[in-house]
C-alpha cells in the first residue's frame, strides 16, 4: 500500500509541475515581428528580401566600358619646355583630363616603346591618363607595354605623337582607354 501511495503522490507532483510549466504566459509586452504599416514606432522589416538600409554607404563608381581619347589640339594646355625635363604633360581644363608621359632621361628624337610601370628605361616611355572622359571621375589609367610613341625634338621644342595606345587601370585589364594624339612642350 505504501508503494501505491508513493507512486500516486509522485505522479501527482510531476503532473502539477508539468501543468504549471505549461501555463500560458502573458506576452502582451513581447517583441514580435510585424510589417511596417502595422507596427508602431519605426517599424521593423520582416521582409528579408527587401533590405532596409540605415545610414549612408559610400560607393565608388567602377569603369565598365571602353573609351577613346584624342589628346592635343586647341583645348589642350601644355607647359613650356624646361632643359633636362623627363616628363611631358598635356591637360584639358574643360574635361579635367591630364596625360603625362614619363621618360628615363630627357627625350631625344626617335621611337619609344610604352611600358606598363612607371620605371621606364632607355628607349621606353610610361604614360598615365588621369580622369579620362566617359570613365569614373578621378580614375587613373596606365599604358600597356609594347606600343610605339614617336618623339620629335626641334630646338627646345619636344613633341610626342602616338596612335591607339591602350591604357588600363592597375587593378584590371578591362576596360581600356585608347589614346591617340600628341603631347609636347614649346
Amino acid at each position: 500500500m505504501k508503494k501505491i501511495l508513493i507512486s500516486a503522490l509522485s505522479v501527482a507532483i510531476v503532473g502539477t509541475l508539468v501543468f504549471i510549466s505549461c501555463k500560458p504566459k502573458n506576452d502582451s509586452n513581447a517583441i514580435t515581428p510585424t510589417y511596417k504599416d502595422q507596427a508602431t514606432g519605426t517599424g521593423g522589416n520582416p521582409n528579408t528580401t527587401q533590405v532596409t538600409t540605415t545610414g549612408t554607404v559610400a560607393t565608388t563608381a567602377t569603369a565598365n566600358q571602353n573609351s577613346n581619347l584624342t589628346v592635343g589640339g586647341s583645348s589642350w594646355n601644355t607647359p613650356g619646355c624646361t632643359p633636362g625635363q623627363i616628363t611631358l604633360t598635356g591637360s584639358n581644363s574643360s574635361t579635367g583630363t591630364t596625360v603625362t608621359m614619363y621618360f628615363s632621361s630627357p627625350p631625344t628624337s626617335g621611337t619609344y616603346t610604352t611600358v606598363a610601370t612607371n620605371a621606364p628605361t632607355a628607349g621606353k616611355v610610361f604614360i598615365q591618363v588621369n580622369n579620362p572622359p566617359s570613365q569614373p571621375t578621378g580614375s587613373v589609367w596606365n599604358s600597356t607595354g609594347g606600343l610605339n610613341v614617336i618623339v620629335t625634338v626641334t630646338g627646345s621644342q619636344i613633341n610626342a605623337s602616338f596612335n591607339n595606345i591602350t591604357c588600363v587601370q592597375s587593378s584590371s585589364s578591362f576596360p581600356v582607354v585608347t589614346i591617340t594624339g600628341n603631347v609636347g612642350c614649346i
